[in-house]
């Protein structure tokens, strides 16, 4: 019995606080994914772009995709969708209706991702398979508008005695105790175990040349990173892969261990935060280290806020009604919305909830539970399906329901960044077309790559590649099937000119590559060019 509650406290119970913070994290971050993709929505969103609706949905690059926006065939009727994503994302932000939000957050980012499936990377998949777990979560239950509006309508205490620090904690400060608790480590602990065991080739394990490849990736480096590559040493390259290979290995430990969990917990953020940084200053991943950065707060155990909220009290005292000072903004924030008609609450003292809803409640609870128990014996199948190099599991041993859930859900559990190897090449794709008046321009790089006006067979230092651009280059030439969309949006490039001029003649899209320059030198090596396809034929 002991053991039993030993093992509760230590995996199925997380800290309400933690819920709450986690909340505005993901809020944030989902936020963020939005407005990344605000300014290329014609691009990737609409049939005016490089995926019209129809491409994407003959020739789909998983075999089981959903998404709104496959309804939306112009960039206004995208934009729509992105607002109605906006008021989903901001409710949970605050905690609004935060069960309802949650869903309709999840649907959101399901559809907003679905949509673009083939440009896709980890960031994509990981907030996804944050956005779920936490769905069977009481988010709302702290720092939210729906608690504040809990507390309004809660009973008055029935004794007027005074106050002690002991009582700062609200009434729904009692601890959750849920799978889905053990799932969102359990889903964190899985992308650090398997990227760091997959990470077995020589660039990573052997002469710890990977940092000093990837930062020669030009599709991929940041400013700070291609200044950060003109003075990095092989040692200093070799030091930097290491540490990140060595903090990815030792991250699953600290964070599902049982022993010393108040300080285990406190080193998994330190280096989560340190490791994740770190790469978002040196590459642009997309969203993927904001959202494996907002896994944090959900980490922070009952010990440490109790201590932040004591250190807080001592800051800014406590406030006369007992709750604790971090309150007092936000409660005078929520009276005001309310008396300008912005935001309805319920009366104070509102009479407690029915038989019946408290009823269904205690079932719905179970449900919660089982459904989230049968989500996580899905993610191990697909995680033993994915990582088929260290589990050694033929993918056919996937029972059918599991792969289209999964899929459905975007829950893959595939971890094998930059694995086995760093990429020791790097490619991508011009455009050399003709103008009516004999003009040479290359449509395709004018827009995802703005500050290089180029035209040949070199890859120029830095392309600037926003994550969607890159990885949809990368990727084109292994997919034929996408080459006549491309092809149609560069003949529109008088449509997006203004220009009867810029009328296209003929052109030829052309694939690029080189093999990057091995540690101690800065040139490319081995430049090649391939011809994908041309107009006319």
């Amino acid at each position: 019995m002991r053991l039993q509650r030993s093992l509760t406290r230590a995996y199925l119970t997380i800290d309400p606080r933690s819920l709450g913070a986690g909340r505005i994290a993901l809020g944030l971050v989902l936020l963020l994914d939005l407005v990344r993709r605000v300014p290329v929505i014609t691009l990737w969103y609409s049939n005016q772009g490089l995926m019209p609706n129809h491409t994407v949905l003959w020739q789909p690059p998983f075999p089981y995709a959903f998404s709104f926006f496959f309804m939306a065939s112009l960039p206004n009727e995208a934009a729509f969708g992105f607002g109605l994503c906006a008021v989903a994302y901001f409710m949970l932000l605050v905690g609004n209706r935060t069960r309802l939000a949650h869903l309709a957050s999840l649907l959101a980012v399901l559809s907003l991702h679905g949509r673009t499936l083939f440009i896709q990377n980890g960031g994509d998949v990981t907030l996804v398979e944050l956005c779920v777990w936490t769905l069977f979560l009481p988010m709302g239950r702290r720092y939210s508008i729906d608690s504040w509006r809990g507390r309004r309508a809660a009973p008055p205490p029935p004794s007027a005695e005074p106050l002690t620090r002991r009582d700062v904690a609200p009434p729904d400060g009692a601890p959750v105790v849920s799978l889905a608790a053990l799932a969102i480590v359990a889903q964190l602990a899985i992308i650090y175990l398997f990227n760091a065991l997959q990470k077995n080739g020589p660039t990573w394990r052997k002469d710890g040349s990977a940092i000093h490849y990837m930062l020669h990736s030009e599709g991929l480096v940041t400013a700070l990173g291609l200044w950060v590559r003109g003075w990095l040493t092989p040692r200093q390259s070799q030091v930097l892969t290491w540490a990140a290979l060595t903090i990815e290995g030792l991250l699953p430990f600290f964070l599902l261990t049982p022993w010393g969990q108040r300080y285990a917990r406190r080193l998994a953020i330190a280096l989560i935060v340190a490791l994740h940084v770190g790469i978002g200053l040196f590459f642009n991943l997309g969203i993927f280290a904001p959202v494996m950065i907002a896994f944090a707060p959900l980490l922070v155990t009952t010990e440490d806020w109790d201590s932040l909220e004591r250190w807080w009290a001592k800051r800014a005292r406590l406030a006369a009604d007992g709750r604790g000072a971090t309150s007092l903004g936000f409660a005078r924030l929520l009276p005001t919305l309310e008396r300008h008609g912005l935001l309805r609450l319920p009366a104070p003292n509102a009479a407690e909830a029915p038989p019946w809803r408290k009823s269904l409640r205690a079932r719905g609870g179970l449900l919660r539970e089982s459904t989230v128990a049968l989500l996580m014996i899905f993610a191990t199948v697909r995680t033993l399906v994915d990582n088929a190099a260290v589990t050694h599991v033929n993918a056919s041993l996937q029972p059918r329901l599991v792969g289209v859930t999964t899929t459905y859900l975007q829950m893959l559990q595939a971890w094998l960044l930059f694995a086995p190897d760093a990429p020791t090449t790097d490619a991508t794709v011009a455009v050399d077309a003709v103008t009516a008046e004999g003009r040479h321009v290359d449509p395709l790089n004018e827009v995802v790559s703005p500050n290089h006006s180029w035209l040949g067979t070199e890859i120029p230092p830095r392309l600037g590649y926003d994550a969607f651009a890159n990885a949809y280059l990368l990727r084109l030439p292994y997919y034929p099937a996408y080459f006549g969309a491309f092809g149609e949006w560069i003949l529109r490039y008088p449509e997006r000119t203004g220009r009867v001029e810029d009328r296209i003649a003929s052109f030829e899209v052309i694939a690029l590559d080189h093999d990057n320059p091995p540690p101690g030198e800065r040139s490319p090596r081995n430049r090649r060019t391939r011809l994908l396809f041309k107009y006319p034929e």
